[in-house]
């Protein structure tokens, strides 16, 4: 029987595996606290990598965005590793996929899919669909990091346009615009809080200070009314919630300010996910490469394929994974042919439950192996639909009778099962643009998902012309839709831990800290599933952990929940 030493004996490393498969927040937050180490911290990515000499073979299981970032920090080190990553499909990038004219997209049991989109004369770069990830936030600094360190130059991604649309609630047949939902529910809810200053607990001066507030804040009039006894906006000045007939040269015309009764029987709040903007993941302001999310993905394979110690071999599907003595044995077929490739650390970046059948779980731990099981017993990878049309910007970037206000960007948020349709941030000159026409999760995701391409654009174009009437929908065209949760080697959007049934934080901790020289990475392996930021923040880890024994994986309080952290509600 082992002897275990005394805690103070305890390598780091021990110590955290220890506390983070203790079970518990309570347990966890004070020993990480001992430790020293912040328990949702990410390190970014300049934490370098030790230099050591080492001729090790390091096997990469998938070029996607993870397995990229980890071949590049391993081969820019210094430190002698030679990188192989075998990607079971023709390109890199995992999903971070981009889908431009005559691009082949192929669902499992599902047509063959061209895309169409047309490209104008003299347009700097092809159209484009960004059918994974579509945008980046400021916040995800590493990620932004590697987009400098590699020349992938950016702009500006609009996740919102004060004019795009909701519906619910509908205004005379019509979808209510943003301003007008946003400022007069404020507006409301400001006079409403103004009468009960008196009755908040504060003393005279503070309760003067808290209705003036309330005024700027809501826009009020100066008795703290919203709406005059005509039914006009009660404050002076422009008004927020914007106009019929904007002003020039002479004074605009309001629109009718909504009312409270209106607002609250749509229920707009829970039917759409209006307020996602104000979350911190999708706060201004946001990025997108120039051409297209894949720019990234396509800059780390070049920067690799340059390398004299770096390979991606393409079309090479991992069938056996395993390992005798010191040694990893990767089985793949290529070509129709069986091949394998020898490594002495092995990183997966192949989505969890696509492990099962492929990995010989012997090679491991017990409860390395329980955990993985966990997973691959579990619903774990989510369903996720997008539908992308290519259609004259006219349609949304045109002045109209109901909409005085041209829509540049943003996103227009519906109750109908597309959920919400994207407008291009980019190119604002070009006659054409290619929109997001429909981006849903869940049930919704599963439904389109087993109908066939063409059924999917014809409800996506039912929903739009709920949301922008029928002209708008009728102009709509070059569609093409895919489901992730039937593309192969995929096989879903991103992890869902919140459905790993019994202790799947204590799961995900014991993963993250990989075993026997195996190490999972991507978005899966973080606390950002769905976001690019997770796999690179991941890859940083376990390299790191790969070449500094003194190198802890933070363990987490909670296992992520993508509900909240992709889809917004």
């Amino acid at each position: 029987m082992e002897t275990k030493r005394p805690l103070n004996q305890m390598t780091r490393r021990r110590l955290l595996k220890q506390i983070a498969l203790a079970g518990g927040a309570a347990a966890l937050h004070p020993g990480l606290l001992a430790a020293g180490v912040p328990a949702l911290q990410a390190p970014i990515r300049q934490l370098k990598l030790p230099r050591i000499d080492t001729s090790q073979e390091v096997a990469i299981l998938g070029a996607g965005v993870a397995g990229l970032t980890a071949a590049y920090r391993l081969l820019n080190s210094g430190n002698g590793y030679r990188c192989t990553i075998l990607e079971a499909n023709p390109i890199v990038g995992g999903r971070s996929l981009t889908l431009r004219p005559n691009d082949v997209l192929r669902e499992e049991g599902q047509p063959e899919q061209v895309c169409t989109f047309e490209k104008e004369t003299d347009e700097p770069y092809e159209p484009y669909l960004n059918a994974g990830p579509g945008r980046i936030p400021s916040a995800h600094v590493n990620l932004l990091a590697y987009c400098e360190e590699l020349n992938v130059p950016l702009e500006v991604y609009i996740m919102e346009s004060r004019s795009n649309l909701v519906t619910p609630p509908r205004i005379d047949g019509h979808s209510a615009v943003n301003r007008q939902v946003v400022n007069d529910t404020r507006g409301w809810i400001a006079h409403h809080l103004y009468q009960l200053a008196g009755s908040t607990g504060l003393d005279d001066d503070q309760q003067g200070l808290l209705r003036s507030l309330l005024i700027r804040f809501g826009q009020l009039g100066s008795d703290g009314s919203y709406v005059d006894t005509n039914g006009k906006y009660a404050a002076s000045g422009p008004p927020r919630s914007g106009y019929e007939e904007l002003p020039g040269i002479q004074d605009g015309k309001p629109v009718q300010p909504l009312s409270l009764e209106e607002l609250l029987d749509s229920e707009f709040w829970s039917e759409t996910s209006l307020y996602q903007p104000e979350d911190f993941l999708w706060q201004p302001t946001m990025f997108q490469p120039v051409g297209g999310m894949d720019m990234i993905v396509k800059a780390f394979e070049a920067w690799i394929d340059n390398h004299p110690e770096g390979q991606i071999i393409k079309q090479a599907e991992v069938t056996n994974i395993d390992k005798q003595g010191d040694k990893f044995s990767i089985s793949y077929r290529k070509d129709n042919e069986i091949e394998t490739l020898p490594a002495d650390r092995c990183l997966s970046n192949i989505p969890i439950p696509l492990l099962e059948n492929r990995l010989n779980l012997e090679i491991f731990s017990q409860d390395f192996q329980e955990s993985l099981q966990a997973v691959f017993d579990s619903d774990f990878l989510a369903p996720t639909c997008k539908v992308g049309w290519q259609a004259a910007r006219q349609l949304w970037q045109q002045p109209s009778a109901e909409r005085v206000v041209p829509i540049y960007g943003g996103i227009s948020w519906t109750n109908h099962a597309l959920t919400q349709i994207w407008y291009p941030s980019d190119q604002i000159y070009a006659r054409l643009g290619v929109l997001t026409g429909a981006y849903n999760f869940g049930q919704d995701a599963i439904d389109w998902g087993q109908l066939e391409p063409d059924q999917r654009l014809a409800l996506a174009r039912v929903g739009a012309a709920e949301l922008g009437g029928n002209a708008f929908a009728g102009g709509l065209g070059h569609g093409i839709t895919i489901a992730w949760q039937n593309m192969p080697f995929q096989k879903g959007g991103w992890a869902q831990w919140q459905n790993v049934e019994q202790n799947e934080n204590e799961h995900y901790n014991r993963l993250l800290q990989g075993d026997n020289d195996f190490y999972i990475i991507g978005d899966q392996m973080s606390v950002l599933p769905g976001w690019q930021e997770g796999a690179v923040v991941s890859a940083v880890h376990a390299t790191q952990q790969m070449a500094d024994e003194t190198y802890e994986a933070p363990p987490v309080l909670v296992a992520p929940n993508s509900k909240l952290l992709v889809e917004g509600f």
